[in-house]
């Protein structure tokens, strides 16, 4: 069974773009990808004038076009009532992943694309099916945050949520994945997030890279406190190197007898 998600936000928020990006990356890795968008109840992806666009104004309720290089299936409602998600993904091939854009109401896990100079609310506050956020702007919060500027760390996090099997999958550079837990957690308002490092870069270095952006980040992760970290799900000292890609879990100091 194909894994689904779905990509919502604003109109013009990039996510067009993005999706192109996510899709080339994804299938130069290996990864079979499909699409849904919902378009405007006028849309046509026929020409007036040619013989299939003919065929559908006399009547017909289905017209296929095919040739040596693709088919297309044209499917006219005629008064029948627009079809469920389901019902459309149930036409596509076989595939690993269908990617959909629009069909912002359906529960399906979704990321959710937001630009700072949008503004307006965040849909996450009412879509439980929301699992990250790809913006422009470092955002709190207990949802991960993407750079919508990074479409291989989008990618990324595709191919790890979905656990989706890749035959060329290449490291990028600079980049590991960073979980907070416990009182951590409450405090930063954040559960998950990628953050950009240089090759050859420690936990220490991280932790600095955190610290630096002042507030209530300084505080949380000053010197005097006590960090456990993990790497990889296993405990290390601050000066592990970090790799591309590592998933790094941060946890308070332990209080109390």
């Amino acid at each position: 069974m194909s894994a689904v998600l779905g990509f919502a936000g604003y109109s013009g928020s990039g996510k067009t773009t993005l999706i192109e990006q996510v899709i080339a990356l994804l299938v130069s890795w290996g990864v079979k990808v499909s699409l849904i968008k919902h378009a405007h109840h006028h849309f046509d992806v026929d020409v007036p004038g040619k013989d299939s666009w003919r065929h559908r104004q006399a009547g017909a309720s289905e017209v296929m076009v095919a040739s040596d290089q693709r088919w297309a299936l044209m499917h006219e409602l005629r008064g029948e009532p627009e079809p469920s998600l389901d019902a459309l993904i149930s036409h596509l091939s076989p595939c690993d992943l269908v990617l959909v854009e629009g069909f912002k109401k359906d529960p399906i896990p979704k990321l959710e694309v937001w630009r700072r100079e949008q503004g307006g609310p965040r849909l996450n506050a009412d879509d439980p099916w929301i699992i990250a956020l790809v913006t422009d702007e470092h955002q709190p919060g207990l949802l991960p945050c993407l750079d919508i500027n990074d479409p291989e760390a989008v990618a990324h996090f595709i191919v790890r949520r979905f656990d989706l099997a890749v035959s060329q999958h290449r490291n990028r550079a600079g980049s590991v994945q960073v979980r907070y837990f416990a009182r951590l957690r409450e405090a930063l308002q954040c559960d998950m997030e990628s953050v950009a490092l240089e090759d050859g870069r420690t936990v220490a270095d991280l932790v600095a890279l955190l610290r630096a952006r002042g507030g209530i980040w300084s505080e949380a992760l000053s010197e005097n406190r006590t960090l456990k970290v993990a790497v990889n799900q296993q405990l290390v000292s601050f000066d592990t190197l970090l790799q591309n890609h590592d998933e790094v879990a941060l946890f308070p100091p332990v209080t109390g007898g």
